[in-house]
């Protein structure tokens, strides 16, 4: 079994059936990261791509980037992945939330991949079982709060090329927040 298929591995059985932040999400952050780097023609590492993607979320706890970097080093260095990219997979890692200061290439693109992912249908439902799961919420208004919040991650994106990818989903997002709110008046 390859790296690849080992951190894949890992990641489905440790979160397989987390449905806001687990496998499937880990996916798709890892082929929107590299549609963005074909868009913007981003040369990046695809092996240290590749693990940040997988293991970025690792762990649930908070705080749960540096806690997903401890456990993605560990279990790299188990995996016998190269030491040199383990520092960079951990980088991209701490890197990846909001408010995240990304400053290399595999960086940039989990930071905007990961934060594309809060928005439009996929984001909706995402939040919507986050508002209850992450945050408590006891009420359908409450997951209102929850998609404005996140909504705002569209003007943290890096990249040109990811708001490109990141508008119309915006537009869904805030389409799909007036009707509810409407709803629940």
């Amino acid at each position: 079994m390859d790296n690849r298929d080992k951190i894949e591995k890992y990641a489905k059985d440790k979160l397989g059936s987390e449905l806001a932040a687990g496998f499937d999400h880990f996916r798709r952050v890892y082929s929107t990261a590299k549609k963005i780097a074909k868009k913007a023609e981003i040369r990046y590492d695809d092996q240290i791509l590749h693990a940040a993607c997988f293991l970025h979320d690792i762990d649930q706890d908070e705080p749960h980037a540096e806690r997903s970097a401890e456990e993605a080093e560990k279990f790299l260095k188990e995996t016998g992945y190269p030491d040199e990219k383990i520092t960079l997979v951990k980088k991209a890692i701490l890197c990846h939330i909001p408010n995240g200061k990304p400053n290399t290439d595999e960086a940039i693109l989990l930071h905007d991949a990961d934060l594309i992912d809060f928005l439009g249908a996929v984001g909706i439902a995402r939040l919507s079982i986050a508002a209850w799961d992450w945050f408590g919420a006891e009420e359908i208004k409450e997951i209102i709060k929850t998609l404005i919040e996140y909504r705002k991650v569209y003007d943290l994106l890096v990249l040109e090329e990811s708001k490109k990818i990141a508008k119309n989903k915006t537009i869904v997002m805030d389409l799909f927040i007036k009707q509810l709110e409407e709803e629940l008046q």
